[in-house]
């Protein structure tokens, strides 16, 4: 063991090391299981609306009001999933850094890279991240969170212009 065990942990390097990665693999689940379930979500609200426009058009009208409903939703969702897997990455990046800590001081001889010093992407530059094949999975799902976003945009432009 490590003869500079971490603060508060002097006694037992190995328990801190055990509790980060508990914390880490907390995170890391949660956050799989946020984007997953987001996407299911939206994915749902999708089907729904493919299915309105793609009916008879002469029926469009009548279903406009269950399109800008959906659409609006779905734009609700896209804001929420991004917070809240936006606010979980930074959760799980401050976990991982505390878990590289706690593991460079337990073994000295084999450190650790230390993370990133940001959990998230501009939302901005996100889309030319994915384009280049650099973006991680969480930046690929935010990416796909984005489109979701911009479909409902145009479905709402398309249903409110032709409504004027």
């Amino acid at each position: 063991m490590a003869a500079d065990a971490p603060g508060g942990w002097d006694k037992d390097a190995a328990d801190a090391l055990r509790l980060a990665h508990q914390f880490r693999e907390y995170h890391h689940k949660a956050l799989w299981e946020e984007e997953k379930h987001f996407t299911w979500l939206h994915s749902i609200i999708l089907a729904a609306q493919v299915a309105i426009v793609t009916r008879r058009a002469d029926e469009l009208e009548a279903r406009a009001v269950l399109l800008v409903v959906l659409a609006i939703i779905g734009l609700l969702l896209v804001v929420v999933a991004l917070r809240v897997v936006r606010r979980e990455g930074a959760f799980f990046v401050e976990a991982h850094r505390v878990f590289v800590h706690h593991f460079n001081v337990l073994f000295p001889d084999h450190k650790l890279d230390e993370p990133v010093a940001s959990a998230n992407k501009n939302l901005f530059t996100l889309p030319f991240i994915v384009l280049a094949g650099t973006a991680s999975i969480r930046d690929n799902f935010q990416f796909v969170f984005l489109v979701f976003g911009a479909i409902d945009v145009a479905l709402l432009v398309g249903v409110l212009s032709r409504a004027v």
